[in-house]
């Protein structure tokens, strides 16, 4: 109900930041990765950049809101797929699109209305290894964040392995825009 509530606030352009938390295996990429960019390019047409640990896990789920579209976009929202139809590239007749990509890597010369990054470090391994941290805070910055077009979304949903990991990076530094953020934490026990 509370990331429903979110999603529709960003929809309608009341929340434009948003960081989502909960440990592994509840269920966070099924609903942020795969569903939620369906609907924003099914409903508005909204460019889609997602990024994840690494490039194939990302394209698996650029992949998977593809197929939720191509099953179920004629019927709610008018939308087909066009074009270039593959799991890390595609297009819909509406506009709209996603481009995945590993953490670190390149969208050179793609631009996204909603900009999702879902579990940017794979472990608790990598969360640990400062050089890690400060590559993807670099790539965040320098080049994910860049990409965003005017009135653009960031959503962060991860798993937290370490206090500065990206979500803890971004709530210690803020947004450069100096958007507000809104903050889920749902724990795997919660008291």
């Amino acid at each position: 109900m509370l990331i429903n509530d979110a999603l529709l606030r960003i929809a309608s352009g009341e929340l434009s930041r948003l960081i989502v938390q909960m440990p592994p295996r509840h269920g966070k990429s099924m609903l942020m990765s795969e569903y939620a960019p369906a609907w924003f390019i099914g409903s508005f047409g909204w460019h889609v950049i997602l990024a994840s640990y690494e490039a194939n896990f990302a394209g698996s789920w650029g992949g998977k809101a593809r197929q939720v579209i191509r099953q179920h976009g004629q019927e709610l929202w008018g939308v087909n797929i066009r074009g270039r139809d593959q799991e890390k590239w595609w297009e819909t007749t509406n506009g709209g699109g996603m481009l995945t990509a590993g953490v670190a890597g390149g969208v050179t010369g793609r631009g996204g209305r909603l900009l999702m990054v879902d579990d940017p470090v794979k472990n608790a391994e990598e969360a640990n290894s400062f050089v890690i941290r400060e590559k993807i805070w670099e790539w965040y910055r320098s080049v994910a964040y860049t990409r965003l077009e005017p009135n653009g979304v960031v959503i962060l949903v991860m798993t937290r392995w370490h206090s500065d990991d990206l979500a803890g990076r971004i709530l210690k530094e803020g947004d450069p825009d100096g958007k507000p953020w809104r903050h889920l934490d749902f724990p795997a026990i919660a008291l």
